[in-house]
This record gives C-alpha cells, sequence and structure tokens, in this order.
C-alpha cells in the first residue's frame, strides 16, 4: 500500500506530522505531503500566510527534498521531487492539475497509523486498495509557450535588462511583477532623476528596476526561471493592452 504523511510548517519553520485530511488544504496553511508512491512532495502554501512564514516555509521544505525530515524514527521526503501548489495560483493549469492530483490522494479511502516514539510522533496515512493516478509536474519545469514583452527587444541575457526602452511606466511593470509574485518586499530608492526598486519575492528572488530620464529598465535575479519571466511578459503584454 502507498503512504501519505502530511507535514505541517509552523511560521518558525517547525515541522510536525498531522492527520492527512483534504480538508486542511486550507487559506492560512502551509502543508507537505511526503507521497512514497510518487517519491513527490506536495507542499501546499494558503493564500492567507504571511510574507514571513511563506518565505521560512518555502526554505524549510526545500531542506526537507534535499536533506529528509526527521520524524520519530524515520527520514522523510529526502531526494523526493517538489511540486509547490500555491493556492494564489489556482487559476495556472500546471498548479490546478497538481492541486487535482493531491486531492484525489487525499480524497481516496486511507488506513491511518500513529507511531509514537521520543522522537516524535509519525502520523501514516496508507491507501487502501489501488492509489489514485497522481502524476505530479514538478513546478521547476517550464510548462508556458515563452511570450516577449510588448515593445521590447529579443529576449536578453539574465544578468542584462529586461525591459529596454519600454514605453510602460514604472508603475505599470512593477504592478506585473507583484501579480506573478502575489507578495513581495519593496526597497525604494530616489535620486534626482533616477528611481530605484529592488523586489524580492516570498521565493527570495531580488529582482532590480530603474526608471532614469523616462527610461525603465529592469534586471532579473539570475536565478529567476524561465517560466516566471514567461508570466511577467505574459502580464506586460496585458497591461499595455
Amino acid at each position: 500500500m502507498t503512504r501519505l504523511i502530511m507535514l505541517e510548517i509552523g511560521g518558525l519553520g517547525f515541522v510536525r506530522s498531522i492527520r492527512p485530511d483534504v480538508r486542511k488544504l486550507r487559506g492560512d496553511a502551509c502543508l507537505v505531503v511526503a507521497d512514497e508512491q510518487n517519491n513527490t512532495l506536495w507542499f501546499w502554501m494558503g493564500s492567507g500566510v504571511q510574507y514571513d512564514k511563506r518565505r521560512t516555509a518555502r526554505g524549510k521544505v526545500e531542506q526537507i527534498s534535499q536533506e529528509g525530515q526527521r520524524i520519530g524514527e524515520e527520514i522523510l521526503g529526502r531526494g523526493f521531487t517538489l511540486v509547490e501548489i500555491d493556492q494564489d495560483a489556482l487559476e495556472d493549469p500546471t498548479t490546478a492539475s497538481n492541486y487535482s492530483n493531491l486531492t484525489a490522494l487525499l480524497e481516496a479511502p486511507l488506513d491511518i497509523t500513529t507511531v509514537a516514539s521520543p522522537k516524535g510522533t509519525l502520523i501514516i496515512a496508507q491507501l487502501k486498495g489501488t492509489a489514485p493516478v497522481a502524476t505530479p509536474v514538478p513546478t521547476s519545469t517550464p510548462t508556458t509557450t515563452p511570450t516577449e514583452p510588448p515593445q521590447e527587444a529579443p529576449e536578453p541575457a539574465a544578468t542584462k535588462p529586461a525591459f529596454k526602452r519600454t514605453k510602460l511606466d514604472l508603475e505599470a511593470a512593477l504592478m506585473a511583477i507583484v501579480r506573478v509574485h502575489h507578495q513581495v518586499h519593496i526597497e525604494y530608492k530616489s535620486r534626482g532623476e533616477t528611481e530605484e526598486l529592488i523586489i524580492e519575492g516570498i521565493d527570495g528572488l531580488r529582482h532590480k528596476m530603474k526608471r532614469s530620464k523616462g527610461r525603465l529598465t529592469f534586471n532579473w535575479d539570475p536565478k529567476t526561471p524561465k517560466e516566471l519571466k514567461d508570466l511577467v511578459a505574459h502580464d506586460l503584454k496585458s497591461i499595455a493592452g
């Protein structure tokens, strides 16, 4: 039988094993489901989770995928594929598909076993009978067709400005970034005719935007995945009409 272990991540990165239940995929929760059939960590991020907790939880689940998490006598999740399901992004086809797969697993008939030890309590759910088909799509894999921002030269290298000589103003470009990242921290500096922004997403990516003498430039964080650039480009096109 296939085992599922649901882990709750607290605001300080504390992890505990909880009873797997689809109803726990709430807006205020950060959860990880270790799926041993698919060697997958399904990472649920509720829309109501605040910036600091989001950042802490994301770092913790990445650590779990690399090093594993000890609960009781077992180490869970080491080497598993990480699949993030952000409640704010359920309109995205990939996210929606992953969400459907996760809920199918959690809604299947389960046998629950609780294993207590001095090192912690582990709650294990085993799927009864044949497990539902759940094919996770890693969120690090590009799933959209590249779309260039309007009035933009061919996409430059990641370390070069991404929005050269665009007619979009600073506010519109910033809106596109925020709408894709959902939650950001912004540092603003102004000096003469130059305005500078450092935009940090909950994933730790830091982008730099500058407007000087009417010219807007933007530098991606070098670690920015291609699919995120595509989403921003699409949003820019929508704003430009």
